[in-house]
């Protein structure tokens, strides 16, 4: 039965041992083959531990990657030859060199450099001044990478690597070119590695007769991400526009030429958009005579087995070969933390090294199957895979490919008698980096074939192994599972066409609601005689909903239910609250297609930004369930003299008021309510009037899980007339606020004038939120990072980017780079899914923001204008923009919204940045993006910030990984989703008594 794409990429999410049983029973009887296959591969592996060592295995028996040095040299290998100024080389060169000890005996020039240079240089790391590490130590250590770079780098130009393949063509080797375009964030680079591809193809073309077989001579390899900077899922109809008609160009010019085309793999969640556009090109009529187009399939992927069906039903149908190029995958770390990150429900990839040598079998032996249709290209270094397929194929024809630079040890016994390809990357050296790192990453696992083959560390019996008919325990846990103590939210991969098209099935069932809000006492809603109807912020001709306000008499009534429901909620058990909670988690996966569509009309979110909203609410929810098991449940012993038992116990505090904001309508309205709930407090919650219906749906929510109607109350209502008059009620004995520093300060000052007992407040507000950039970050990282932080959610997070410090070496560099993926921009209604930020919230945000921009027009640098964006006219839309200013100081308050203000500097003023950030007075968040350890722990150190995040976004903290709270004029703390948050609603009491009153300490007696 022929498998559709919606059937492939559901394999994402099947049980990997079911997948894995699948594939065992296809390979079948395995013994003999094993057994045949060892002989082959022991008698290479031996032939190849004779030879000396390559440089980089070398390199890494000497400075394993799990030792410090190992690391120091990645670092070093990443970033130090990509910074352009002398004195941040020197402090990455001393800050690395001081955490190794870098060991002697080193044989070659690489090994005496190594240890003079980075020896040297970690002795003088103690030095104060820079100027102790000569320039002659930077020339050496740069020397060093770029020695070690040309082992996994053929040239530098397409010119230069057809002279150097030469030497290879003489030995019988073909290469595959890859210009090495990685992904393109920018029209302007994917144009260039367009313009790249197309000159290697006509050149490479040109070399040989257009006669002579594809199979004889040398190809290219491209990467769809560096042809179309917007290559995902969610995208997929421009995707089709743009990226498809340039792949369609390309394949056309190598189908001219008679040369290999080969599709590289990417990350998972590309894979389905993947196959989709491969199956469009290849569909061109003008291919017909032409079957040297083909692609990579990753087989640690649980789709890569099906696909192959797919594949097989094109070649069928179109009566042309498919070249296959079977790889393990290079990315397995990348594809678990993702998964784990976006809360999947399965892993897109095998856990376990062992599975995905299965799962290369099984797809090895299918297309050996299938060798009609399919032309078999196996990518590997394993000797043991070699001779495995070399068993399979029998008399049909293949080809082995390898990595320029790995594997030669092997493939030089090989090259005689079968058909060898290596793939070549080209490009500037600079530029290639990252691809250095991964190939030492991949060399330098302990787990890696390489590794194990040159270390004598592993035995025949080891390296040799035979996987297929291993049992391995998954020793990595399911991403629900990653926080042990309490379940991690379920997610939704929007890079999944399965999973997409179930998403907008199961939203289409909400696609014309319209929700009624009222405010809930005692469980009853309150129907006022006038109501106020809803418009989206995204387009304001179109209602969704309306809502009654709440007036005094209700706020009477509120407090009166709200006091006899803690006296019985008080007295409930721990267990039964936490249970409610963890009931309300799953209420909340369960309605999540309701929500995400309230989410995106009512509060202006981007698909995106809805799930994670709802993703975070349920964090909340089980993360303080979990933390209430541990404060709650058992009392605490205290130590004391003998004769005497002392106990410390928490109490609820009474009724809390719950004012939540409209940027987080979910995850903060909830994550407040329950913290106070399950401490055994009554709650009356005030959200944000731009956002009742959600409020409305989630109160509806909590009372389902159990939760007694005179436990929570909702009043809906504006925060002057209700909210106002809500902080003033003596009865209140606590507020949680999270909103703007005035209205905490308004909030405070009213609790202070109170009479009766002392209120906490707890209360989370804004920032002055900065990012430091210095000149050894990687510029695509930090784009793609800023963007994210400063424009993701319209700029509408407590958390988001408001000033970029940028070192002036990089700024131009940086500053195009953020211009050109700003310019494609589509800022627009967020219920389609391509939209990539949707409106502000009101009117009254959007009057604030324009207002700003012209303020900024007439005083700063105008680096990116806004007005180049096309806008919806129908809602309350903001473009992007970013402001080129003197000092942080020109900022008189928090600009909330997606305008970015940049700074450069010097990389001789970090102090004095330090101090302007501090003395804004703000401490929320800092962002900073560097490959110094030591300076990123220093300025983390000196920062007042809550929340400060290295080398990533600083958005989007984690409940119980990043517990978000500023300082300062940003906060009282404790933390949202720490340890400690839950106890500044408890009050602590003491229970001590005299055990010896009776007439003595039985225990003590006994003892003597």
């Amino acid at each position: 039965m022929q498998k559709t794409l919606n059937d492939i990429s559901a394999y994402s999410f099947h049980d990997e041992a079911k997948c894995i049983e699948e594939l065992r029973n296809f390979i079948g009887d395995f013994s003999n083959v094993y057994l045949n296959a060892r002989e082959i591969a022991e008698e290479l592996v031996t032939k190849a531990r004779a030879q000396s060592p390559r440089l980089f295995e070398a390199l890494l028996q000497h400075y394993p990657l799990t030792s410090k040095e190992g690391r120091a040299l990645m670092v070093l290998c990443e970033a130090l030859p990509r910074i352009p100024d002398s004195t941040t080389q020197q402090e990455l060169i001393r800050s690395v060199s001081s955490t190794a000890a870098w060991k002697s005996g080193q044989q070659g020039i690489i090994g005496v450099a190594s240890n003079v240079a980075f020896g040297l240089v970690g002795r003088l790391a103690g030095m104060r001044t820079l100027r102790a590490i000569s320039p002659l130590f930077q020339k050496t250590a740069t020397a060093i990478i770029e020695k070690l770079a040309r082992g996994f780098i053929l040239t530098e130009t397409i010119e230069a690597g057809i002279k150097e393949s030469k030497k290879y063509e003489e030995k019988g080797l073909l290469l595959s070119y890859d210009m090495l375009g990685e992904s393109a964030r920018t029209e302007k680079q994917a144009k260039q590695y367009f313009k790249n591809y197309s000159d290697a193809i006509k050149k490479i073309g040109a070399l040989h007769s257009t006669e002579k077989d594809w199979r004889e001579k040398p190809g290219i390899s491209i990467k769809l991400s560096a042809l179309y900077h917007r290559y995902e899922l969610l995208k997929k109809d421009e995707v089709f526009e743009h990226l498809l008609s340039k792949l369609t160009e390309l394949v056309t010019e190598a189908a001219r030429h008679n040369i290999l085309l080969t599709i590289d793999a990417e990350d998972a969640t590309r894979f389905d958009l993947y196959l989709e556009i491969f199956g469009a090109a290849f569909a061109n009529p003008a291919l017909e005579k032409y079957d040297g187009f083909g692609l990579a399939l990753q087989a640690y992927q649980k789709r890569a087995f099906p696909a192959i069906d797919y594949l097989l039903a094109i070649s069928k149908k179109y009566r042309r070969t498919i070249p296959i190029r079977l790889v393990k995958g290079a990315y397995w770390d990348t594809e678990i933390k993702s998964a784990q990150v976006a809360g999947l429900k399965n892993y897109p990839v095998f856990t376990a090294k062992e599975n995905t040598d299965i799962s290369y079998t099984a797809c090895a032996k299918k297309i050996l199957e299938h060798t009609e249709n399919l032309y078999p290209q196996f990518a590997t270094h394993n000797a043991l895979t070699i001779a495995v397929v070399k068993e399979f194929a029998g008399e049909k024809k293949f080809e082995l490919q390898k990595l320029h630079g790995m594997g030669d040890a092997i493939y030089e016994q090989l090259s005689d008698q079968i058909p060898c390809r290596i793939y070549a990357p080209i490009g500037l050296f600079n530029e290639l980096l990252p691809y250095l790192v991964r190939r030492l990453l991949e060399n330098g696992a302990n787990n890696s074939f390489v590794h194990k083959m040159m270390s004598k560390d592993f035995d025949m019996a080891e390296i040799l192994q035979n996987s297929i008919n291993s049992n391995v325990a998954n020793s990595v846990p399911q991403s629900a599972n990653i926080y042990k103590y309490w379940q991690n939210s379920l997610g939704i991969d929007l890079g999944n066409i399965w999973e997409l098209e179930g998403v907008k099935n199961k939203l289409r069932d909400f696609a014309n609601g319209y929700w009624r809000a009222f405010s809930l006492i005692d469980g009853e809603k309150k129907i006022a005689a006038t109501s106020q109807i809803i418009h989206e912020p995204a387009n304001i001709n179109r209602s969704i909903g309306d809502w009654s306000s709440a007036n005094g008499n209700h706020i009477a009534e509120a407090i009166a239910v709200a006091e006899k429901g803690f006296q019985e909620w008080s007295t409930t058990t721990a267990e039964k609250r936490i249970n409610c909670l963890e009931k309300l988690a799953d209420l909340l996966e369960e309605n999540k297609y309701e929500l995400i569509q309230l989410c995106m009309r009512e509060a202006g979110k981007t698909l995106a930004d809805s799930i994670a909203e709802i993703r975070e609410a349920a964090d909340y929810c089980r993360y303080y369930a979990h933390q209430a098991r541990g404060l709650l449940i058992v009392p605490q012993v205290l130590p004391g003299p003998v004769g005497e038992y002392n106990e410390l116990h928490l109490a609820p505090r009474g009724i809390f008021l719950c004012i939540s904001p409209w940027n987080f309508p979910l995850a903060i309205f909830l994550g407040q309510i329950t913290a106070a709930i399950v401490t055994g407090n009554a709650v009356i919650a005030k959200p944000a009037e731009q956002v009742p219906l959600i409020a409305h749906f989630t109160a509806l929510l909590i009372h389902k899980a159990g939760v007694p109607g005179n436990v929570m109350q909702l009043l809906l209502g504006s925060g002057e007339e209700i909210g106002a008059a809500l902080v003033a009620q003596p009865k209140i004995s606590g507020v949680v606020f999270t909103g703007s520093t005035e209205t905490a300060k308004a909030i405070n000052s009213v609790l202070a004038t109170k009479t009766g007992p002392i209120v906490p407040l707890i209360a989370e507000t804004g920032g002055q939120n900065a990012m430091v950039i210095d000149s050894s970050a990687l510029l695509e990282q930090t784009a793609d990072d800023i963007i994210k932080s400063a424009f993701g959610s319209s700029g509408q997070r407590c958390s988001s980017l408001r000033v970029a410090y940028i070192q002036e070496e990089i700024a131009d560099e940086l500053l195009e780079l953020l211009c050109g993926i700003l310019a494609d921009f589509k800022i627009k209604d967020p219920i389609e899914f391509d939209t990539d930020y949707g409106p502000v919230i009101d009117s009254a945000a959007q009057k604030m923001l324009v207002s700003h921009v012209k303020e900024m027009r007439g005083k700063a640098k105008v680096i990116f204008d806004g007005e180049k964006v096309l806008l919806s006219e129908n809602g309350w839309f903001v473009p992007p923009y970013i402001f080129e200013i003197g000092s942080i100081h020109e900022l008189k308050q928090e600009v909330f919204g997606p305008i970015l203000h940049i700074i450069r500097f010097k990389s001789t003023d970090l102090d004095k940045i330090i101090n302007d950030i501090n003395s804004t007075n703000f401490g929320l968040t800092i962002g900073i993006q560097t490959r110094i350890e030591a300076r990123a722990e220093y300025i983390a150190t000196c920062v007042n910030a809550g929340n400060c995040y290295v080398n990533r976004t600083q958005i989007g903290a984690v409940v119980g990984v990043q517990p978000f709270g500023g300082e300062k004029l940003s906060g009282t703390g404790p933390k949202a989703g720490g340890p400690y948050y839950l106890l500044r609603f408890l009050t602590e009491r003491t229970y001590t008594v005299n055990t010896a009153a009776i007439g003595g300490d039985a225990n003590l007696l006994n003892m003597s």
